[in-house]
């Protein structure tokens, strides 16, 4: 009784305990990696309403499931894409997509909540380029209202030519230049590259053009003249188009 006694006060103490030590939140993925995943959707015609509802219903399985990955949610407002649906996971190692969160009931709650409404467009995985951007918002978790997207798929063997071009540019930016991030795919068209703009609004393209060719056209690099030419031959196609965030569509994790 005197052993039982005395273990009391310290069994109190680790069973109070123990359900802090369940209750510690997974590691955040935020910054921890430089996976970017994106899925493109068309919402069938007169369904947008009904798949808004449902994704938003979609989100809450994946936040009561504790998802430590973050999920952006855009509509295309303008371009040859203007009207799809483009959710996307950035900023995690490649790894955690090998860990997700009970991927079998994720598939069940999106076939009733969101396949219903929609028809695929899209899938692919990118990497960023943190040697080629200016900066990481997606990946820290800080998404801009809008982006400015351009998808360029480049000529095989050129891709040291149009990287060369794509710092020349870096280096014109001005000091108050709004982020940007440069994406190589990991499936998709390769070799090619995603080049993301993070903008306020419309006022950031009273800044100037963004572009390749303008930063090009207006840096003081000796080389960028000959980098602008080897651009011109690098690219095969290069087509822009602007999402706007919708933060009622994504999911941001607390921690």
């Amino acid at each position: 009784m005197r052993r039982l006694s005395a273990c009391l006060p310290a069994c109190l103490l680790l069973a109070a305990l123990l359900p802090t030590a369940h209750a510690v939140s997974p590691p955040s993925t935020r910054d921890s990696g430089d996976a970017a995943h994106l899925f493109g959707y068309w919402p069938k015609p007169g369904q947008r309403a009904a798949f808004d509802e449902g994704y938003r219903r979609h989100l809450a399985w994946h936040r009561q499931a504790a998802d430590p990955l973050v999920w952006y949610g855009w509509y295309v407002s303008d371009g040859k894409r203007a009207g799809m649906f483009v959710d996307g996971s950035f900023g995690a190692p490649f790894a955690a997509f090998d860990q997700r969160i009970d991927p079998a009931g994720d598939g069940a709650d999106a076939g009733r909540n969101v396949t219903p409404f929609v028809e695929p467009a899209f899938r692919a995985s990118y990497r960023l380029r943190r040697d080629l951007s200016s900066g990481f918002p997606l990946e820290r978790w800080q998404p801009s209202p809008r982006l400015l997207v351009t998808r360029y798929v480049v000529r095989p063997g050129a891709r040291a030519a149009f990287e060369r071009a794509v710092r020349i540019a870096r280096a014109a930016l001005p000091a108050d230049a709004p982020a940007h991030s440069w994406y190589e795919p990991v499936t998709g068209d390769a070799p090619g590259y995603l080049h993301l703009v993070a903008l306020g609004g419309w006022q950031d393209h009273d800044r100037g053009d963004a572009g390749l060719d303008a930063l090009l056209a207006g840096s003081p690099d000796p080389q960028a003249e000959d980098a602008a030419a080897a651009l011109a031959a690098a690219v095969l196609s290069a087509d822009t188009e602007t999402w706007e965030y919708r933060a009622d569509l994504s999911l941001i994790p607390d921690h």
